[in-house]
């Protein structure tokens, strides 16, 4: 990434979030815009809000996902200019890194550090996810100390660094007395160390299985190590973000932007393929509150495959397909960032591995009543689906594990990035594709291409990046996607159509 315009960046973000109780004095003497007079909680806040919303609304990585489908989106596997996430340097990493600047010498401030701290992880984290090897170390640098052309690491490094500051982060966490916290500023926890502590410990638990079939002993050593520390486990803990209540005076950009679409969107948004697929045959109580039914009188929840020919769309009209469930059309939404109930299949998934020795079915069905009671379902309905052959580990190695992961993918669902992640690294679910090969020969990408902003500004870095990870091409894999023989084909591909 090229950061060249750091200086004039931080400048503006000095006079936007500086405290301007004395407006005329601040802006006739910009001797006054000083470090102390930044006001950290400002920048948080607006790090936490932006990086979350936009994390919801994510255009083709949805699709990727399997979460939702868009009829206008056409050839979807093609060769786009992705700059985003790529723009959360400019967006959101910038902002944090000089939060934890800030805070870094203050004792009274050492949560307030250690926070952004695992912010700063979580945003990276999504970064290196979609694209593999970025700028990390010399990214983001002070304006002290501007790297106009940071080096790109490799995602390996660069996952041994964030596994390790979330290590650090939660051990610094309540580590000092007399602390000045965020408070309300922190629209995610209201400055709760203890939350804060359980969120970094599950993010590290997400992080550490996900390189689990890159680097078993890496995987291995984080998992053991943080497995019995303090995680999210139940649906209060969550962290999510809840929009606000639209008004005639609230900003759009504050509010569930869904709803606002419903409002005047003559096409829905419909429902993909691959979640209505794993949802439906098990006759799954939170489908009606994931997903509307059709509007052709079926009431059916179809969901609409991805890569259509223009022929194969025509039994996809819009009243034949299922839209987004009454829960992501309210008036406010809470938006997910992690969740009780991936923490569970996380820790199911480990104890399968044989990493810990934690009884995988139980942590399996823990899971799914997490899911089931983050939806407002009934205790009979739950219990309902625990009964059935989908509540419990049954079956092959291979069943048992595509359970975990299924589960996992319904309950982390409209997490686009995760949705997509955990396809590559598991090859699940399954999911059937149209006709309409794109670049890609009619697979899911396994990676964004790099942006063309960065072959202009950043052209040796870029390329040395690109050549190293095998070409910058959608298809190539990024580190941790070493799951061999994945991803796997649909059953019914050769059948059209397929739901």
């Amino acid at each position: 990434m090229n950061i060249k315009s750091i200086a004039s960046l931080l400048m503006m973000l000095m006079i936007s979030f500086a405290c301007t109780s004395d407006f005329d004095a601040i802006n006739t003497s910009p001797t006054l815009l000083t470090k102390e007079k930044i006001q950290p909680k400002t920048i948080f806040t607006n790090v936490l809000k932006s990086s979350i919303f936009e994390s919801f609304n994510s255009g083709n990585i949805g699709e990727f996902s399997g979460y939702f489908a868009n009829q206008a989106s056409g050839d979807i596997f093609s060769n786009t200019d992705y700059t985003s996430p790529f723009n959360y340097y400019r967006d959101y990493i910038i902002n944090i890194s000089e939060v934890v600047r800030l805070t870094a010498d203050d004792a009274q401030k050492n949560d307030q550090n250690a926070m952004a701290r695992i912010w700063k992880v979580w945003l990276y984290h999504w970064v290196t996810d979609a694209y593999g090897d970025i700028p990390y170390f010399e990214a983001a640098q002070g304006v002290e100390n501007v790297i106009n052309l940071p080096v790109y690491n490799t995602q390996e490094e660069i996952y041994i660094d964030l596994l390790n500051e979330l290590k650090e982060a939660e051990t610094q966490l309540g580590a000092q007395g007399d602390q000045l916290s965020f408070g309300n500023a922190d629209i995610l926890y209201q400055g709760n160390v203890e939350n804060w502590k359980k969120f970094a410990n599950s993010l590290r638990l997400r992080l550490a299985i996900r390189v689990r079939f890159a680097d078993a002993s890496l995987a291995s050593e984080h998992i053991s190590d943080v497995i019995n520390s303090p995680l999210i486990d139940v649906n209060s803990e969550n962290a999510s973000l809840r929009t606000l209540p639209p008004t005639s005076s609230e900003n759009t950009n504050n509010v569930n932007y869904i709803w606002t679409r419903e409002l005047t969107a003559t096409i829905p948004m419909f429902v993909g393929f691959p979640i209505m697929d794993v949802m439906i045959p098990t006759g799954d109580p939170r489908l009606p509150v994931l997903a509307s039914p059709t509007l052709d009188g079926s009431e059916s929840f179809r969901g609409r495959p991805i890569q259509l020919l223009q022929e194969e769309k025509v039994p996809y009209g819009h009243e034949m397909v299922a839209s987004v469930g009454p829960l992501l059309k309210e008036e406010t939404y809470d938006i997910i960032v992690m969740n009780a109930a991936e923490v569970f299949f996380l820790k199911a998934e480990a104890a399968f591995a044989g990493i810990t020795g934690e009884d995988a079915n139980q942590q399996y069905r823990l899971g799914i009543q997490a899911s089931m009671e983050q939806y407002a379902i009934s205790e009979t309905d739950t219990q309902g689906f625990l009964s059935e052959e989908v509540g419990s580990l049954t079956g092959t190695q291979e069943e048992q594990f595509e359970k975990i992961v299924t589960q996992k993918y319904i309950s982390t669902f409209f997490q686009h990035y995760q949705g997509w992640a955990e396809f590559r690294r598991t090859g699940y679910p399954r999911v059937w594709i149209g006709n309409d090969p794109g670049v890609t020969n009619g697979q899911i990408p396994r990676r964004l291409t790099y942006p063309n902003d960065e072959y202009l500004k950043n052209e040796a870095n870029v390329k040395a990046a690109a050549d190293r990870m095998g070409g910058n091409d959608l298809m190539t894999r990024v580190w941790w996607d070493a799951r061999e023989g994945v991803p796997f084909t649909h059953p019914l591909q050769d059948v059209f159509p397929p739901n």
